[in-house]
């Protein structure tokens, strides 16, 4: 695969936008990325308009694999179609630019490996972005490709998502080049894979504390039940399922959905009203502790780029996660990453000024949510659990969801509401996503979704237990609390980090060499 230069460019981008979409359709098929990715560079490097035929395919690619977004809001797709695929072509066209100008200095070309770090600045950067900015969407990054392939990835707990891209590249762009042998990007492959597997068949410790946890899936309609059926009656309902699952025994643990309680409460006064008293206590007839999602407000003296007037105060919608404990207070934590259009009105800060109420009314359905700034855990001494509250799409951000481990969660639950989606892709790899999490910080997931799919997930990504799409029911089962810190845990994406500092220098390199004109020497 060195060279397709004579292969019409209209079947290449077909077969590249074909290969792009059997990777992210077929789980097991995840390693298709990197010939794909081997025809995208032919079609960066072919003369002609490089940038727009990569939209044509980046575009199309978000489109075939991201359609079900329209479920939850049209617009949605637009976003991915129209600023991500369009992203994604700027990346590998500025990388070839790039590369192209560097070329004029000798010590560049007669080094080749250095051929591959405009790409590698390029493209990482690019998925840098999408973890940070406002119009965040880290779905497609390349190491999330291999979201259904746990046993090829385990590495990942020392590099994270971005050592995937990193993979991905530099096995692309050595196939790609030429004069070099396929040997070479064989044992890139190998290596990695073989250590992987290595690791898949070394026993979990078997001396972690163990604790006993109830995942509950109520099955309750996202676009209706929700938000129509009383919250007893749904309260009611999940007290039906953990009667019959659990009977008389108690666990240590109860995982409940995001946005368990539809109806607003405001956080000072929360434990007050009938259902709240209703839902406490049927959780401590059946669990020491217990993690559920709810819709909150609180009230400030002062406006800022988050709340809205009420009277002579303001006040602050949350997504938030609650953690009840029948000896302490219940504790609680805001999404921090949300669902741009659906959570939040992109570059609210920029906007608000100009826009007014009306930058946090375009956040969706609930408005402009306000955000914690730091990520929390909970914890129950007696249990020794500390736990990680993951909120639904903060599980697609990789450093993101890492700091839980670092501020020493030893379980990590994700409490999501995958209904939006429909049945189709969007949920299941979502729960996949779950299983990058486990490998990256070396702790198992508890997942709870109103509808599909809840499971238990251990530290290597396997899916032990699963709730599947329309079912209701409860998990029950004992998991270990992991301590330990992976070396990813530790570091952080520092390829990430590299790869936007990379770029940068390259940026500076690229404009004084056009704007001033300096002589390679």
């Amino acid at each position: 695969m060195s060279s397709v230069k004579n292969t019409p460019i209209a079947l290449v981008m077909t077969l590249a936008l074909v290969l792009l979409t059997l990777a992210w359709t077929f789980p097991h098929l995840g390693v298709l990325i990197i010939p794909a990715f081997v025809l995208l560079l032919d079609v960066s490097k072919r003369s002609g308009p490089r940038f727009w035929r990569l939209y044509l395919v980046t575009a199309l690619w978000n489109a075939t694999t991201t359609y079900w977004i329209a479920n939850a809001h049209p617009l949605g797709v637009v976003a991915t179609v129209g600023v991500n695929g369009a992203l994604m072509a700027f990346a590998l066209w500025f990388s070839v630019r790039a590369e192209e100008l560097l070329w004029r200095f000798p010590k560049f070309r007669t080094r080749r490996w250095l051929h591959v770090l405009p790409l590698l600045a390029c493209w990482i950067s690019f998925e840098q972005l999408h973890e940070y900015w406002g119009l965040a969407f880290p779905w497609l990054h390349l190491g999330n490709t291999f979201n259904g392939m746990p046993y090829l990835v385990q590495w990942y707990q020392f590099l994270g998502t971005s050592g995937g891209t990193l993979w991905v590249l530099l096995v692309a762009y050595t196939l790609h080049m030429r004069g070099t042998t396929s040997k070479r990007a064989l044992w890139l492959f190998i290596t990695p894979a073989f250590l992987s597997l290595v690791l898949w068949y070394i026993p979990a410790n078997k001396e972690a504390k163990q604790i006993r946890v109830a995942v509950v899936q109520p099955n309750i309609d996202a676009y209706t039940e929700k938000w129509e059926v009383p919250e007893s009656v749904q309260i009611q309902k999940v007290d039906r399922l953990l009667q019959t699952h659990l009977g008389q025994q108690k666990v240590d643990l109860i995982v409940l959905p995001e946005t368990f309680l539809p109806e607003a409460r405001e956080e000072s006064s929360y434990g007050n009203r009938p259902n709240d008293r209703l839902l406490h206590g049927l959780l401590d007839r059946y669990s020491r502790t217990a993690i559920f999602g709810a819709t909150t407000y609180d009230f400030q003296s002062s406006p800022d780029v988050f709340n809205r007037p009420y009277g002579d105060q303001y006040y602050t919608l949350y997504n938030t996660a609650l953690f009840r404990t029948r000896t302490a207070e219940t504790q609680l934590y805001h999404k921090g990453k949300l669902v741009v259009g659906g959570e939040t009105m992109p570059f609210v800060q920029l906007l608000k000024p100009y826009l007014g109420d009306w930058a946090l009314e375009l956040g969706g359905t609930s408005g402009t949510l306000g955000v914690s700034q730091q990520r929390k855990v909970f914890e129950d001494k007696k249990s020794g659990l500390k736990l990680a509250p993951v909120i639904c799409w903060e599980n697609e951000f990789s450093d993101y969801a890492t700091e839980y481990a670092r501020t020493g969660a030893n379980l990590i639950a994700v409490i999501t509401n995958d209904g939006w989606w429909g049945n189709t892709a969007g949920h299941v790899q979502h729960l996949r996503f779950s299983g990058l999490r486990a490998i990256e910080q070396g702790k198992y997931v508890v997942r709870s979704a109103n509808t599909g799919i809840s499971s238990v997930i251990d530290a290597k990504g396997r899916v032990l237990d699963r709730l599947d799409w329309d079912a209701e029911g409860v998990i029950v089962t004992d998991v270990p609390l992991f301590e330990r810190k992976t070396w990813y845990v530790r570091t952080g994406n520092w390829i990430g980090k590299f790869a936007v500092v990379l770029f940068g220098i390259l940026a500076v390199v690229i404009l004084f060499s056009r704007f001033f004109r300096l002589k390679p020497r």
